[in-house]
């Protein structure tokens, strides 16, 4: 296991959550690995007891699982949950587009086109992390500008998953820049108010985002059938 970074100024809890949870997500803690608490805690020059807490915070997200009797183990991305997960990113994504197309202002669409602005100079940087966060970042805007509350904490519950597969969608491009892609097509299809357009041009980057997940998954593994049964419901 890599060295952690030094502990920030938060509380121990949030910051053993914070530092094991993006150790996940950028894959330095691989699928399917075992954590060991006192082994965490002596890493992080710590006792059991934050790690215990920051383990069941992280088992409520998806990202572990406690099999009894066994251990704690790194959930992995499968095509199940990753399908899943991106067929209903896609439902919430277009009704935000349509209902943010509805009211739309001009200071909103300012907003996406700096988030695309920045996407480009983080590709050209080779700044995966950045990129991930600026991606998230400008889906998340398009998601608030919905104006739907309610919609907005349903999006929240899908943000780890999904920060998740954008890291390893990213490592799957030749080249960051193609992450910026359709982005720009998106914003000039939501100021000309082209409802269908837009939505056309965001439920195939969705879509064609979650196939070349799978796709990665599959040539990896060499198999075209879930490896756990129960992946789905260990990734929630």
């Amino acid at each position: 296991m890599k060295e952690f970074p030094s502990l920030e100024t938060k509380t121990l809890r949030e910051n053993v959550t914070n530092i094991i949870r993006d150790a996940i997500i950028e894959g330095k803690l691989a699928a399917d690995s075992e954590l060991n608490q006192a082994q965490l805690a002596d890493q992080l020059g710590i006792s059991r007891g934050p790690v215990r807490e920051a383990l069941g915070q992280l088992e409520q997200e998806g990202l572990i699982r406690n099999i009894p009797y066994k251990g704690v183990y790194v959930t992995s991305l499968t095509p199940g949950y990753v399908q899943e997960l991106f067929s209903l990113r896609s439902v919430l994504e277009l009704f935000a587009v349509r209902q943010a197309i509805a009211r739309k202002e001009p200071s909103d669409l300012e907003q996406l086109r700096a988030l695309v602005v920045e996407m480009a100079e983080a590709a050209k940087e080779e700044d995966t992390r950045k990129l991930v966060e600026l991606d998230l970042a400008f889906h998340r805007t398009l998601i608030n500008l919905s104006g739907h509350d309610l919609l907005r904490k349903t999006w929240n519950h899908l943000e780890i998953g999904l920060k998740r597969c954008l890291f390893t969608r990213h490592k799957i491009y030749e080249s960051l820049e193609e992450v910026v892609g359709s982005h720009p097509e998106l914003i000039a299809a939501i100021t000309s108010g082209e409802t269908e357009q837009a939505c056309r041009i965001l439920e195939t980057h969705i879509l064609e985002a979650g196939d070349m997940i799978c796709r990665h998954w599959y040539d990896n593994t060499g198999d075209q059938k879930e490896a756990i049964a129960d992946d789905t419901t260990a990734n929630r």
